[in-house]
């Protein structure tokens, strides 16, 4: 039989428990922002395959998304779709690279009309080429021009940092 001292503490001690989501929203919201800024860090990775070797450089210019071709020492790569083999460039007498240029000005002609479309999107006419170590000057020569001729004036070069000594 309860006594009437513990009927009244029974009594007050049903009191409903609520639980305050103020606090935790603002600490998932400082956890969501501290993610976000160390996630999307300065730091910019180009992709590079393991048949890449680019050459290094002291360059501090961080590098910002644009179209890519990337130059192995037995195939050349726009955009990651392959476009033609380094020795049938290599033995081509024209400067300009018949495939490399259709892939690069239907890639211009889609980003400009994208552009249209969208206040988002701008053609700025930025790429960049990442080149072996190893492939010859004249075919670099090539896809320069390439580039240029197809609408993307403003070539980048992509290096590997050299680490700073002392």
């Amino acid at each position: 039989m309860m006594t009437r001292g513990r009927w009244r503490r029974r009594r007050t001690s049903t009191a409903v428990v609520q639980l305050t989501l103020i606090s935790l929203m603002d600490i998932f919201t400082i956890l969501l922002l501290f993610l976000l800024v160390h996630v999307s860090g300065d730091e910019s990775v180009l992709p590079a395959p393991d048949a890449l070797t680019l050459p290094a450089s002291t360059a501090r210019k961080v590098p910002h998304p644009t179209v890519t071709v990337l130059v192995t020492e037995k195939e050349i790569f726009v955009q990651g779709k392959r476009i033609m083999g380094t020795p049938e460039a290599l033995g081509q007498s024209a400067v300009i690279l018949a495939p490399v240029s259709l892939e690069l000005t239907r890639l211009a002609d889609r980003t400009k009309y994208l552009a249209d479309k969208t206040a988002s999107v701008a053609f700025a006419g930025d790429i960049t080429i990442m080149g072996d170590k190893k492939i010859p000057f004249q075919l670099l020569k090539k896809l320069m021009a390439t580039c240029a001729q197809s609408e993307f004036p403003h070539i980048a070069l992509a290096v590997m940092q050299k680490e700073q000594i002392g």
